[in-house]
Protein backbone atom coordinates (compact mmCIF):
# COMPACT_ATOMS: atom_id res chain seq x y z
CA UNK A 1 0.00 0.00 0.00
CA UNK A 2 1.66 3.44 -0.97
CA UNK A 3 1.47 6.17 1.09
CA UNK A 4 -0.92 8.16 -0.68
CA UNK A 5 -3.48 5.54 -0.93
CA UNK A 6 -2.91 5.05 3.12
CA UNK A 7 -3.77 8.90 3.53
CA UNK A 8 -6.70 9.07 1.84
CA UNK A 9 -8.06 5.96 3.27
CA UNK A 10 -7.36 7.34 6.84
CA UNK A 11 -8.97 10.94 5.60
CA UNK A 12 -11.53 9.54 4.45
CA UNK A 13 -12.94 7.17 6.81
CA UNK A 14 -12.51 10.00 9.43
CA UNK A 15 -15.10 12.04 6.92
CA UNK A 16 -17.13 9.48 6.82
CA UNK A 17 -17.84 8.39 10.62
CA UNK A 18 -17.75 12.10 11.25
CA UNK A 19 -21.02 12.33 9.12
CA UNK A 20 -22.03 9.33 10.68
CA UNK A 21 -21.57 10.82 14.47
CA UNK A 22 -23.33 14.14 13.71
CA UNK A 23 -26.48 12.00 11.28
CA UNK A 24 -26.78 10.00 14.38
CA UNK A 25 -25.71 11.15 17.48
CA UNK A 26 -22.61 9.61 17.98
CA UNK A 27 -19.86 12.40 18.47
CA UNK A 28 -19.75 11.71 22.12
CA UNK A 29 -18.72 8.20 21.71
CA UNK A 30 -16.16 9.28 18.80
CA UNK A 31 -14.63 11.71 21.15
CA UNK A 32 -14.49 9.28 23.89
CA UNK A 33 -13.46 6.19 21.84
CA UNK A 34 -12.68 6.76 18.41
CA UNK A 35 -10.13 8.91 19.10
CA UNK A 36 -8.57 7.10 22.15
CA UNK A 37 -8.38 3.84 20.43
CA UNK A 38 -5.72 5.85 17.30
CA UNK A 39 -4.46 7.02 20.56
CA UNK A 40 -3.51 3.92 22.09
CA UNK A 41 -2.44 2.25 18.73
CA UNK A 42 0.18 4.98 18.23
CA UNK A 43 1.56 3.95 21.32
CA UNK A 44 1.51 0.39 20.92
CA UNK A 45 3.30 1.22 17.28
CA UNK A 46 6.27 2.47 19.36
CA UNK A 47 6.31 -0.06 21.70
CA UNK A 48 6.13 -3.10 18.78
CA UNK A 49 7.61 -1.46 15.40
CA UNK A 50 7.44 -4.73 13.96
CA UNK A 51 3.38 -4.18 13.42
CA UNK A 52 2.33 -2.92 10.03
CA UNK A 53 1.92 0.33 10.89
CA UNK A 54 -0.64 1.16 7.88
CA UNK A 55 -2.95 -2.26 8.91
CA UNK A 56 -3.26 -1.20 12.63
CA UNK A 57 -4.27 2.45 11.72
CA UNK A 58 -6.94 1.85 9.42
CA UNK A 59 -8.30 -1.28 11.39
CA UNK A 60 -8.06 1.43 14.13
CA UNK A 61 -10.68 3.93 12.56
CA UNK A 62 -12.94 1.08 11.12
CA UNK A 63 -13.39 -1.43 13.76
CA UNK A 64 -16.10 0.15 15.29
CA UNK A 65 -17.89 1.91 11.98
CA UNK A 66 -21.36 -0.20 12.21
CA UNK A 67 -21.82 1.05 15.67
CA UNK A 68 -22.32 4.67 14.08
CA UNK A 69 -25.43 3.47 12.31
CA UNK A 70 -27.41 2.91 15.32
CA UNK A 71 -30.22 5.66 15.55
CA UNK A 72 -30.04 5.48 19.28
CA UNK A 73 -28.24 3.91 22.62
CA UNK A 74 -31.32 2.02 22.70
CA UNK A 75 -29.90 0.32 19.75
CA UNK A 76 -26.45 -0.15 20.77
CA UNK A 77 -27.11 -3.67 23.11
CA UNK A 78 -28.41 -5.56 20.00
CA UNK A 79 -25.41 -3.97 17.65
CA UNK A 80 -22.81 -4.56 20.36
CA UNK A 81 -23.28 -8.57 20.00
CA UNK A 82 -22.05 -8.86 16.79
CA UNK A 83 -20.44 -5.53 15.74
CA UNK A 84 -17.00 -7.32 14.72
CA UNK A 85 -18.73 -9.14 12.15
CA UNK A 86 -20.85 -6.30 11.03
CA UNK A 87 -17.94 -3.67 10.86
CA UNK A 88 -15.63 -6.42 9.05
CA UNK A 89 -17.99 -6.69 5.81
CA UNK A 90 -18.68 -2.77 5.73
CA UNK A 91 -15.18 -2.10 6.14
CA UNK A 92 -14.35 -4.46 3.35
CA UNK A 93 -17.24 -2.94 1.21
CA UNK A 94 -15.20 0.42 2.00
CA UNK A 95 -11.89 -0.81 1.33
CA UNK A 96 -12.73 -2.37 -2.18
CA UNK A 97 -12.63 1.31 -4.05
CA UNK A 98 -8.71 1.48 -3.22
CA UNK A 99 -5.87 0.11 -4.50
CA UNK A 100 -5.14 -2.27 -2.00
CA UNK A 101 -4.51 -6.01 -2.38
CA UNK A 102 -6.49 -9.02 -0.96
CA UNK A 103 -3.88 -9.84 1.64
CA UNK A 104 -4.16 -6.04 2.84
CA UNK A 105 -7.91 -5.96 2.90
CA UNK A 106 -7.84 -9.32 4.42
CA UNK A 107 -5.75 -8.27 7.15
CA UNK A 108 -7.53 -5.31 8.15
CA UNK A 109 -10.48 -7.61 7.91
CA UNK A 110 -9.46 -9.90 10.26
CA UNK A 111 -7.72 -7.21 12.47
CA UNK A 112 -11.73 -5.88 12.70
CA UNK A 113 -13.42 -9.39 13.22
CA UNK A 114 -10.85 -10.51 16.06
CA UNK A 115 -10.63 -7.23 17.99
CA UNK A 116 -13.15 -8.46 20.61
CA UNK A 117 -11.06 -11.29 21.16
CA UNK A 118 -13.56 -13.84 21.53
CA UNK A 119 -14.52 -17.48 20.29
CA UNK A 120 -14.34 -18.09 17.54
CA UNK A 121 -12.23 -14.61 17.15
CA UNK A 122 -9.35 -15.30 18.09
CA UNK A 123 -6.52 -12.56 17.63
CA UNK A 124 -3.37 -14.27 16.51
CA UNK A 125 -1.33 -11.97 14.50
CA UNK A 126 0.45 -9.05 16.44
CA UNK A 127 -1.76 -6.73 14.23
CA UNK A 128 -4.44 -7.99 15.37
CA UNK A 129 -3.35 -8.16 18.90
CA UNK A 130 -2.75 -4.80 18.94
CA UNK A 131 -6.49 -4.06 17.05
CA UNK A 132 -7.88 -5.48 20.45
CA UNK A 133 -5.20 -3.82 22.73
CA UNK A 134 -5.80 -0.63 21.45
CA UNK A 135 -9.48 -1.02 21.80
CA UNK A 136 -8.98 -2.21 25.42
CA UNK A 137 -6.44 0.27 26.37
CA UNK A 138 -9.09 3.05 25.74
CA UNK A 139 -11.35 2.02 28.30
CA UNK A 140 -8.92 2.88 30.78
CA UNK A 141 -8.03 6.18 29.05
CA UNK A 142 -11.39 7.85 28.90
CA UNK A 143 -14.69 7.70 30.79
CA UNK A 144 -16.35 4.36 28.88
CA UNK A 145 -16.87 2.28 32.55
CA UNK A 146 -18.92 6.11 33.52
CA UNK A 147 -21.42 5.34 30.47
CA UNK A 148 -22.66 2.06 31.85
CA UNK A 149 -25.89 3.38 32.89
CA UNK A 150 -26.17 5.25 29.28
CA UNK A 151 -26.61 2.19 28.00
CA UNK A 152 -28.43 -0.12 30.76
CA UNK A 153 -30.56 2.61 32.63
CA UNK A 154 -32.51 -0.08 33.86
CA UNK A 155 -29.83 -1.75 36.13
CA UNK A 156 -29.37 -1.74 39.38
CA UNK A 157 -25.93 -0.27 40.89
CA UNK A 158 -25.45 -3.75 42.40
CA UNK A 159 -25.47 -5.07 38.68
CA UNK A 160 -23.33 -2.10 37.05
CA UNK A 161 -20.76 -3.13 39.98
CA UNK A 162 -20.90 -6.66 38.67
CA UNK A 163 -20.73 -6.20 34.94
CA UNK A 164 -18.76 -3.82 35.27
CA UNK A 165 -15.84 -5.90 37.27
CA UNK A 166 -16.47 -8.95 34.89
CA UNK A 167 -15.69 -6.13 32.03
CA UNK A 168 -12.56 -4.99 33.62
CA UNK A 169 -11.15 -8.78 34.29
CA UNK A 170 -11.93 -9.86 30.66
CA UNK A 171 -10.16 -5.46 29.26
CA UNK A 172 -7.28 -6.77 31.49
CA UNK A 173 -7.09 -10.11 30.36
CA UNK A 174 -6.87 -8.96 26.37
CA UNK A 175 -4.12 -6.26 27.44
CA UNK A 176 -2.13 -9.45 28.49
CA UNK A 177 -1.77 -9.97 24.78
CA UNK A 178 0.93 -7.41 24.55
CA UNK A 179 2.70 -7.77 27.77
CA UNK A 180 4.36 -4.21 26.94
CA UNK A 181 1.03 -2.55 26.85
CA UNK A 182 0.50 -3.27 30.90
CA UNK A 183 2.52 -0.01 32.26
CA UNK A 184 0.57 1.87 29.88
CA UNK A 185 -2.72 1.77 31.94
CA UNK A 186 -1.83 -0.55 35.57
CA UNK A 187 -2.69 2.14 37.70
CA UNK A 188 -6.29 3.18 36.05
CA UNK A 189 -7.11 -0.10 36.53
CA UNK A 190 -5.77 -0.73 40.20
CA UNK A 191 -8.07 2.39 40.61
CA UNK A 192 -11.26 1.27 39.04
CA UNK A 193 -10.79 -1.99 40.58
CA UNK A 194 -10.41 -0.66 44.16
CA UNK A 195 -13.45 1.44 43.75
CA UNK A 196 -15.66 -1.12 42.57
CA UNK A 197 -14.76 -3.74 44.58
CA UNK A 198 -14.85 -1.17 47.13
CA UNK A 199 -18.61 -1.05 46.83
CA UNK A 200 -19.53 -4.94 47.35
CA UNK A 201 -17.49 -4.60 50.74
Amino acid sequence: MINSTFKKIINDTQQKILKLTKKNGWLWFYKMHQKEVINASKKLLKLYPKANKKIVLISSWLHDISKYYAKNTKDVPAVEKNHHIDSAKIAERFLRSYKLNEKEINQIRNCILRHRNKPPYRARTLEEKMMTVADTLSHFTSIFYLTYFKFYPEHSIEEMVKNNLAKLKRDWRDIQLLPKAKKLVEEEYKILKKLLENYQK
